[in-house]
């Protein structure tokens, strides 16, 4: 694909705020995808990774899974006013007239992402109005605000507004789907769903799915407060006390060193509950954020994995587990089931509103691992849906808005 030039077209992927762990994995994943998809259709765009110029969140190590052939450019947000907003639309040709008294752009410090065909913007966690300079789209991958309050209204109302003045928001479930139409009210031919995409995991592990002496189940979370912390706590307890639990919970995550040190509301609870309990304290283990080197060798030698979150776009901790021949015991919600069938995980369920449910299930996770392990998909059905698989799904929607 060229443009009127004979230049490739080419395709920014932007992270518009600090976003690490499995969100930055996925915007990772996304450009990949895109640059792989249209190089099997023969279209070969280019494409860029925009991401914040902050090192310390963002060093270059954390970008050794990205392809060479995609350039990363760090950038900055730019507050501009309307009277400057109007000249930089001028500049670009852009006959449009703006409506907003402030705008935002992306400063890279060379040329404004203007020589890219089309911004994607991975989530609508845009401040302000986007400079439309150029076509842009969001990937938006959760309305979690319409269940749980993570957000003040009229932040939500401003995020959902970046949404109706995008070409199209992209999403990678059915839940979302509807909530881009029903809670975001965004019109059906402007959401377009595209296959889920979970990191290539193969050959990271020996996929051993024999019976393993497990010591240990591994508790991925962050400090959010969808993740369920306090219900988890108390099914911990539960399952220690009331269940004979003997395996160890080791807790790992964006954020997580500071799990018992937060002083964050929904967090408020966990220290007392690990007190009050002399089996929880000494089975309870917070390792924190780890690499990924060290936290897939945990994951390798872990009974299982659990997820206790309420609700959100899922986890692919899970297929990374499969991957490693463990299996996970997750919450019960739409987003979860839809990874489970994608991918084939044989997931076992549990109540997120239930400690006890939660704590029987943990027990029976425990009990049952060698039969688990059995029902695990095989290395060749998690490769039907790896990015390669995948990523002509994504370039099919993408071309439409070059």
């Amino acid at each position: 694909v060229v443009d009127k030039r004979g230049r490739r077209k080419r395709v920014a992927v932007i992270v518009p705020v600090k976003y690490r762990g499995g969100s930055l994995r996925g915007a990772k994943l996304l450009a990949r995808a895109i640059q792989d998809g249209s190089r099997a259709a023969g279209d070969n765009v280019e494409v860029v990774f925009g991401h914040l110029d902050d090192s310390r969140c963002y060093p270059s190590e954390e970008f050794t899974d990205l392809p060479v052939s995609i350039k990363r450019r760090p950038f900055r947000w730019r507050m501009m006013s309307y009277q400057e907003a109007s000249r930089a639309c001028v500049y670009a040709g852009i006959d449009q007239p703006l409506v907003h008294q402030l705008y935002q752009a992306p400063d890279d410090g060379i040329n404004q992402f203007m020589d890219c065909d089309l911004w994607v913007i991975v989530s609508d966690r845009l401040e302000l109005p986007l400079l439309p300079v150029r076509p842009h789209v969001l990937m938006v991958y959760d309305y979690l605000q319409r269940y749980v309050p993570v957000l003040e209204d009229i932040t939500s109302q401003q995020f959902v507004a970046r949404a109706h003045v995008a070409e199209a928001v992209f999403v990678t479930t059915e839940f979302t789907r509807g909530d881009a139409l029903q809670f975001a009210g965004l019109p059906a031919g402007k959401v377009r769903k595209v296959p889920m995409l979970a990191p290539d995991f193969s050959g990271s592990s020996s996929r051993n799915a024999s019976v393993r002496n497990a010591s240990y189940f591994l508790w991925t979370t962050n400090l959010a407060p969808h993740k369920n912390h306090e219900t988890a706590m108390r099914a911990l307890q539960l399952y220690y006390e009331d269940y004979d639990g003997e395996l160890e919970c080791r807790v790992t995550g964006v954020e997580t060193g500071n799990l018992l040190k937060k002083d964050l509301a929904h967090l408020a609870a966990l220290n007392d509950i690990l007190l009050s309990s002399d089996e929880l304290k000494r089975k309870f283990r917070v390792e924190g954020e780890l690499s990924d080197r060290v936290y897939r060798r945990q994951l390798n030698d872990a009974a299982f994995l659990w997820h206790p979150g309420l609700i959100d776009n899922g986890t692919f901790s899970v297929v990374e587990a499969a991957h490693f021949g463990v299996p996970s015991l997750s919450s019960d919600y739409p987003a979860m089931r839809e990874i489970d069938q994608q991918f084939s995980l044989n997931l076992c369920w549990m109540d997120a509103d239930d400690p006890d449910n939660m704590a029987r299930q943990l027990k029976k996770m425990e009990t049952d691992g060698a039969e688990l392990r059995q029902a695990l998909p095989s290395a060749e059905k998690l490769a039907s849906q790896s990015v390669d698989k995948l990523s002509g799904a994504y370039w099919d929607v993408v071309r439409d808005y070059l």
